[in-house]
């Protein structure tokens, strides 16, 4: 049997740390369009808030860690961030 907590425990603390980020600012900004998708009718809104939440994430690796050196930019970073937000937008899309 495969035990999680070993596999959970191998990944960098920085890693664990990008993917709250991610469910932080994705989810939010997710919900917001999907609500925003069933008052108009127009299912453009949870795609908007998708994108905005990569750009924020995105931003964060470029911004923050780059250009004001307030941490280390990686691509690792931003992908362990935006892995929530892609899985919904992958479920919203499979459902949808």
């Amino acid at each position: 049997m495969i035990d999680i907590k070993k596999i959970i425990d191998n990944i960098a603390d920085d890693k664990k740390d990008d993917v709250l980020l991610g469910m932080s600012i994705g989810y939010p900004l997710q919900i917001l369009g999907l609500i925003l998708d069933l008052i108009t009718g127009m299912p453009i809104f949870f795609l908007i808030g998708t994108l905005i939440a990569l750009l924020i994430v995105g931003g964060k690796e470029v911004i923050w860690d780059w250009i004001l050196g307030k941490g280390n930019p990686e691509w690792w970073d931003f992908i362990a961030s935006a892995i929530p937000i892609l899985s919904n937008i992958i479920t919203y899309l499979i459902i949808t």
